[in-house]
C-alpha cells in the first residue's frame, strides 16, 4: 500500500474517532463535576487490590472497597485507581492504608461512586478527541491542497 494512502486512512480514522473520544471525555467531565457538587462522601475500607498487566507496558490498578451509603446496606465495589494512589496504599502485596473516602450520587450509588483522590480520570479523552479530530482534518486538507498543486 502506498504511503500517502496509509496516511489518508489514519487521518480518516482520527477524524472519525476524535468526536467519540471527545464526547466520552466531556460526559466524564460532567459526571465528575456533578459528583463533586452534589455527591455524598462516606468512609470506605479497602478490602483487597490487584495490579494487572494489560499489554507490554500498561498496567491497571483496582481496589475492592466496602462502603455504606447513607441509609443503605454496605456495598463492595471494584474501583479502577491511579498507579500513584495504588502504590501509596500498598507495599508489595499488603494493603498499608485501608481507609478511603468514597463519594457518590444518592440517585445512583453503584454507577456514580468514586474514590476521592484515587479514581481514574478519563476526562483527558476530551482533549485527545479534539486533537485527533483536528490532526485528521488538517492532514486531509493538506493532502488535498498538495494534490491540487
Amino acid at each position: 500500500m502506498e504511503k500517502s494512502t496509509q496516511i489518508k486512512i489514519v487521518a480518516v480514522i482520527a477524524l472519525l474517532a476524535g468526536p467519540f473520544f471527545a464526547y466520552n471525555g466531556y460526559q466524564e467531565k460532567e459526571r465528575l463535576a456533578k459528583i463533586e457538587k452534589e455527591g455524598i462522601t462516606v468512609d470506605g475500607t479497602i478490602e483487597g487490590g490487584a495490579s494487572e498487566r494489560s499489554g507490554k507496558r500498561s498496567r491497571s490498578y483496582n481496589f475492592e472497597v466496602v462502603f455504606t451509603p447513607q441509609g443503605g446496606p454496605a456495598i463492595t465495589k471494584s474501583f479502577p485507581v491511579t498507579s500513584d494512589f495504588f502504590s501509596s496504599r500498598t507495599h508489595e502485596s499488603t494493603i498499608t492504608d485501608p481507609a478511603v473516602k468514597v463519594r457518590y450520587l444518592a440517585a445512583d450509588v453503584e454507577n456514580s461512586a468514586i474514590i476521592v483522590g484515587g479514581s481514574k480520570d478519563t476526562t483527558i479523552n476530551l482533549m485527545v478527541g479534539i486533537g485527533s479530530f483536528a490532526a485528521g482534518l488538517i492532514t486531509l486538507l493538506v493532502m488535498m491542497f498538495m494534490r491540487k498543486s
